[in-house]
């Protein structure tokens, strides 16, 4: 089965859809942190704070390790 990996501005881009409908979805933390952190109120924040959660109760959250940074800076050199 094939997957794709969405950076944050799909994210954004797709407005507050309820990721959690999404069947087989995965999410980064990366990308979760920055869509939070950008949330331009408090109910956007609170929504993208309960996804996270939902996503790291389900196992659906990537979070990446000290090798999967290290991988992503040779990734970026090239």
């Amino acid at each position: 089965m094939a997957y794709f990996t969405y950076d944050t501005s799909v994210i954004i881009s797709r407005r507050l859809v309820d990721f959690r409908r999404t069947k087989g979805l995965v999410l980064s933390s990366v990308a979760l942190l920055e869509v939070t952190a950008s949330a331009k109120d408090e109910s956007q924040r609170k929504f993208f704070e309960d996804l996270f959660r939902n996503c790291e109760q389900d196992e659906s959250l990537i979070v990446p390790n000290g090798a999967d940074w290290l991988f992503a800076s040779k990734i970026l050199f090239c």
